[in-house]
């Protein structure tokens, strides 16, 4: 081609590929390697996902999202008329949400996450398949949008006092209208014993060494229980109970000439309720949130501090007892925990968060707590334990309900509780108790009244409790506690005021015979009463006595020890409690974790005791427990931080 032609051809061709020019050559960019990471996210600088961006841009509506998003939405519905698909619906509740988050009018705001939820949920209900698309990444996505828009949109409804209520009414980005049916409750209890919910998603947990959180769809809320102070019964709710409960928003179809969609809030009990069951009859998993709820329950103060309890028994007995964490039910196995000493039920809170994660320990277990006053004689709390037990299953019994899984009980003690613990499964006779009275079993009884006789005979002479089948130990002073020599411990037990009452009422014959080997005293008050912190000297008659109790061989037992120093060596101190003291021959199993004397916050100790909660359940095997996750070809490695007995390796 000749020079002057091909200036030519260039001068002409010159502002048509400007033109081409100005909407950008495809191109590549290599990235520094820390952003490999990042290859695959999906998220966007506009809060949007890369797919719902990628609609938008395919339909020019890119600007109309970011100025006006509700546009948007209606143009992407009239889109979705036209050409019905998932994706469309994706997108609608993923602006909407993004709108919302965005948005300074509470009104309109609200709307915004309304509507998310309403497609979110569309997109749940009529275009998820697992079945076909088991990888499907959107079902997950449109999961948290739903969470989050309704979790907003119940904040909303908290505002104006509406979620009780029932028969109003929201009109949606998209012009239709939401009418709400009467909110429904899944859970034993009525919902005038319930107070109103507070949204999980307000509060962070502190101090805990497990989130006890699971994946699945709704908003985690909490119900404050409201409990009658002077209410009388076997058991009573943990003090400031709350139950952890998970909201969803579910429509249903539109009736003949019904103009505005169905919606109805529920509220299910997770430790009940673990399911949402849709009418096609697939089950999509909840959102579970047992952490804050149980953090929630200790924000405020006990009405007497741990010093209190154990130094004012007799202001502290309204508040000894059983304590449950939700109804009492006749198809879970009871596990009791019994605190130790100048301590309450709170004690087990991180305990108790890490084990409720375990689906098998939810399904088969329920969690109770016993408190009483450490400052009272130990047998004495030993009989409150056991009449407390008995009265719920009496209870049970009386209702016509199964005791089938009651008398699988498992009851955990530590410390002091542990001693208390012990008479569940022990059985004592006429040379124990004279052995503690320092004289003849008869002629104590025959100065008491009839009454009085039976209170002492059931305070001695325990029976073992057949519905208990086995029994944790942990950091427990089988023979006391060298501390309990120490000048503070003997200026606590001096300071601890046992009730004044001696003889006139039944319950306080135990002080009489708490007395250094004597019933009574015209003086009462200047005789040293043996109290719960001297019942932890090694030199301690009930101390000694119980210790030569022999256990039976038919309930398992098990140890779990601190050491101050080192784990897996048997020796040394939790520095209360020496390891000679806490151990017991013949056990099942015997834990040493590193740890000082509350044990039962150690994540080791708390794995040791759900191990053996799962031991629990296999002996009975029409429980049917699901099979483990992983079948190992080899056994994993253990712990450098444990030991166990030779049964269990």
């Amino acid at each position: 081609m000749k020079a002057g032609y091909r200036w030519l051809l260039l001068s002409v061709l010159s502002p048509v590929l400007l033109l081409g020019g100005c909407a950008g050559e495809v191109a590549i960019r290599r990235v520094d390697p820390g952003d490999r990471v990042h290859y695959g996210e999906s998220l966007t600088v506009d809060g949007l996902r890369r797919e719902s961006v990628n609609v938008l841009g395919n339909y020019l509506l890119q600007e109309v999202a970011r100025e006006n998003p509700a546009e948007a939405v209606r143009a992407l519905k009239q889109i979705n008329l036209r050409e019905p698909r998932a994706g469309l619906l994706a997108v609608q509740a993923e602006l909407c949400l993004n709108a919302g988050l965005h948005e300074e009018d509470p009104d309109q705001a609200a709307r915004f996450f309304l509507t998310a939820v309403v497609y979110s949920y569309a997109y749940l209900q009529a275009a998820d398949r697992p079945e076909r698309n088991p990888y499907n990444p959107d079902r997950i996505t449109m999961m948290q949008i739903y969470n989050t828009a309704l979790t907003e949109f119940l904040a909303d409804l908290r505002r104006r006092g509406l979620a009780d209520h029932s028969d109003y009414q929201f009109t949606l980005i998209g012009g239709e209208t939401v009418r709400f049916r009467s909110p429904e409750f899944y859970c034993e209890l009525p919902r005038e014993q319930l107070g109103a919910f507070e949204l999980c998603a307000n509060y962070r947990p502190e101090n805990l060494t497990h989130q006890s959180f699971r994946f699945g769809l709704g908003a985690p809320v909490l119900f404050p229980v409201m409990t009658d102070p002077a209410a009388t019964g076997s058991y009573k709710f943990y003090d400031d109970l709350v139950l952890p409960a998970t909201a969803v928003l579910t429509f249903a179809r539109r009736q003949p000439g019904e103009q505005a969609l169905p919606a109805t809030l529920k509220f299910f009990h997770t430790r009940e309720y673990e399911e949402l069951e849709q009418e096609d009859g697939r089950k999509i998993p909840l959102a579970l949130d047992f952490s804050t709820p149980l953090a929630y329950m200790s924000q405020r103060p006990l009405p007497l501090g741990f010093l209190s309890y154990m130094l004012k028994p007799a202001e502290a007995d309204p508040m000894e007892g059983l304590y449950l964490l939700e109804p009492c039910r006749e198809d879970r196995i009871p596990v009791v925990l019994v605190h130790g000493l100048m301590s309450n039920t709170r004690t087990w809170l991180q305990l108790l968060n890490t084990l409720q994660s375990d689906p098998v320990l939810r399904r088969y277990y329920q969690f109770w707590g016993f408190t009483y006053s450490s400052g009272n004689p130990v047998l004495y709390s030993a009989k409150l334990l056991r009449d407390a037990l008995d009265a719920v299953r009496a209870e049970l019994v009386a209702s016509g309900r199964s005791t089938r899984q009651f008398d699988r009980m498992v009851v955990v003690g530590h410390s002091m509780g542990g001693l208390l613990s012990k008479t569940l499964v022990l059985d004592s006779d006429g040379g124990f108790a004279e052995g503690i009275l320092n004289q003849p079993l008869e002629q104590v009884l025959g100065e008491l009244r009839p009454e009085q006789q039976e209170f002492v005979r059931e305070m001695l002479l325990f029976r073992h409790r057949d519905y208990v089948r086995r029994v944790v130990f942990l950091a427990v002073p089988h023979r006391g506690s060298l501390l309990a020599r120490s000048w503070l411990a003997r200026l606590g037990s001096a300071l601890i005021r046992l009730p004044e009452k001696m003889v006139s009422d039944v319950s306080s014959v135990v002080h009489n015979l708490a007395l250094h080997g004597q019933l009574r005293s015209s003086e009462p008050d200047q005789v040293r009463l043996r109290t719960g912190i001297d019942n932890l000297d090694p030199a301690d008659q009930v101390l000694q006595k119980l210790s030569e109790l022999p256990f039976p061989e038919e309930v398992p037992r098990h140890s779990i020890i601190g050491n101050r120093r080192e784990a897996g060596i048997p020796g040394g101190s939790d520095g209360v409690v020496e390891y000679t003291s806490s151990h017991l021959d013949g056990v099942e199993s015997e834990l040493v974790v590193r740890s000082g004397h509350s044990v039962q916050r150690h994540p080791l100790a708390i794995q040791e005791l759900r191990r053996i909660l799962l031991l629990h359940l296999k002996q009975y095997p029409e429980l049917r427990l699901p099979a483990p996750e992983l079948q190992l070809d080899a056994p994993a490695a253990e712990s450098p931080d444990s030991t166990e007995s030779e049964e269990n390796k």
